[in-house]
């Protein structure tokens, strides 16, 4: 195997690691079934990681220091990498969630460990599954532990397989050029160079307001209490929410993303996290980051950016919320600043020595409280059937480590049905995450009332434009959409005649008066007419 040396990202995951908890990402799989012996599960992994080189191979730095630390195959410890923990029947995990991720990586091992909880349930058991952030981003993750999951039973069809002929990449284009002479050919082609250059200049300009705008949301403000010193203590918490019914009510609101459903859910949670605190969060603002896929390629590493999300906070209408939110995040990323900063690092990485990247990298990971208060990721993720070790997988939480300053970050996925949701927080400065979680969960439920009661109202006016008010209180006390249409439709239908035919003769009447009142003008022009006739004949 040829050298492979980590990038500057990579690489600065592992700098930034001074002590304490492992900078690592992952995720809780809640798999359906009695759960497997701790032998089966190790020689499961045995089987698989053979098609995983990272989870085969270790760190080493460079003894010049000079160059970029490089991964050397190893020969994986499954005793060490696959362990077990037993619950009492009817605990939560997440306690364990949070324990496994204070736990630091052995920079002697291959960097990854996976804990299986079982005793909670008896139809039920969940694995954890984490991998040092050196090794993938969490887009980087989901393809690298795609592996690990089958979309089959009998394991005969991976997951990462599928995401590989998703983003295989399409046949380039012809750049060959069929001239007479090469003299030609090398100015075409060079022509074709300057375009592509000119092209990209345009692109930059034409977006240039949106990268100054984001840059501007990126400007350093006051630290507040979400941000400050993180200990080495961790809470974690998990959740999910109905995607069906999110997907639902986006209908109701045109120009709405899941995304911006997602980042509104969110900042109603931090209201109510604040609020619990005693902090009064109407008119303020959260500074929160949410990163950007740079990926054009399936390879495991870490390929990506972060774009500001400023989240608006306390009491407001919905519906406003989400279209400040997608005004804002419209922004983001109609800028250049991802693509910017991501060829400014890939440049560095040729002509500056490894030692002066690092502390540059490093460095650039200070003060991030001026910066940011938070993360939050939404990572789109399969919405088909997925099998670990034979068994369905009913829910995947993600797991994303505290970095920098922010000592809560907010990590979301979907899969099949449900919006799967992790939070993790400072184990000592923000205990309080469960009511974050609890927030979140509220802001759903409020967006998809909200969308329940707008699609009676539409229901039931496609029939009845008139008669909108037994409708709208229908729906509001209703608490299914599909009940609320029908409700509605019921109680418009009784009370809508009368109310129509009495519009239609006050606009009846309304023409009449109209119609005379252009007649009478029409006469007083005419007799106009003829008096000036007169006047002139006189003359």
């Amino acid at each position: 195997m040829g050298m492979d040396r980590l990038s500057s990202m990579d690489s600065m995951f592992l700098d930034i690691e001074k002590s304490g908890p492992s900078v690592a990402v992952g995720s809780a799989m809640m798999v359906e079934g009695p759960a497997p012996t701790l032998a089966k599960v190790r020689s499961y992994f045995k089987e698989r990681i053979k098609d995983m080189p990272r989870f085969r191979q270790k760190v080493v730095s460079s003894r010049t220091k000079v160059r970029q630390a490089k991964w050397v195959d190893v020969e994986p410890d499954l005793t060490y990498h696959v362990s077990e923990v037993k619950l009492k029947p009817g605990e939560s995990f997440d306690p364990v969630v949070g324990a496994v991720m204070e736990r630091p990586m052995d920079r002697n091992q291959p960097l990854w460990d996976a804990t299986m909880v079982t005793g909670y349930s008896d139809t039920e058991w969940t694995v954890i599954i984490r991998l040092h952030h050196s090794i993938a981003d969490g887009q980087g993750a989901v393809i690298l532990l795609g592996e690990l999951i089958d979309v089959t039973p009998d394991g005969s069809f991976r997951l990462a397989a599928g995401i590989k002929k998703m983003m295989a990449p399409k046949q380039p284009e012809d750049d060959s050029v069929e001239t007479d002479n090469a003299l030609d050919a090398i100015a075409t082609k060079t022509l074709r160079s300057i375009e592509k250059s000119l092209e990209l200049l345009g692109q930059f300009i034409a977006t240039s307001p949106d990268t100054v705008r984001s840059l501007i949301n990126l400007a350093p403000h006051r630290p507040t209490d979400l941000t400050g010193t993180v200990s080495d203590h961790r809470k974690w918490v998990g959740g999910q929410y109905s995607l069906d019914d999110v997907k639902l009510a986006r209908k109701s609101f045109k120009g709405v993303t899941i995304n911006d459903i997602v980042l509104a859910a969110v900042a109603v949670g931090f209201s109510r996290l604040l609020e619990s605190r005693g902090v009064n969060p109407n008119g303020r603002t959260l500074r929160a980051v949410m990163p950007v896929s740079l990926r054009r390629d399936f390879a495991a590493n870490n390929q990506v950016s972060i774009l500001p999300a400023p989240l608006p906070l306390g009491n407001m209408d919905p519906v406003k919320r989400m279209r400040l939110i997608k005004e804002s995040t419209k922004h983001a990323k109609r800028s250049m600043l991802p693509i910017i900063g991501n060829q400014l690092i890939r440049a560095s990485e040729k002509v500056v020595p490894a030692p002066v990247q690092e502390y540059v990298l490093n460095q650039s990971g200070a003060g991030t409280e001026y910066f940011s208060e938070t993360l939050v990721t939404n990572v789109p993720g399969p919405m088909i059937d997925l099998y670990f070790m034979g068994q369905p997988a009913k829910g995947n939480i993600p797991i994303i480590p505290i970095e920098g300053s922010m000592r809560i970050i907010v990590g979301i996925t979907s899969f099949k049905n449900d919006l799967n949701v992790g939070i993790t927080g400072d184990g000592e400065h923000a205990k309080d995450v469960d009511v974050l979680m609890a927030g979140i969960m509220e802001g759903f439920a409020e967006i998809c009332k909200l969308g329940a009661v707008k699609a009676a109202r539409r229901a039931a006016g496609r029939e009845h434009p008139t008669a909108r008010t037994p409708a709208a209180t229908a729906a509001e006390v209703s608490t299914t959409t599909k009940a609320a249409v029908t409700k509605a439709a019921a109680v418009t239908k009784a009370a809508a005649a009368t109310p129509t035919a009495a519009a239609k003769k006050v606009t009846s009447k309304k023409a009449a008066k109209k119609a005379t009142s252009k007649k009478a003008t029409a006469k007083k022009a005419t007799a106009k007419k003829a008096t000036a006739k007169k006047a002139t004949a006189k003359k």
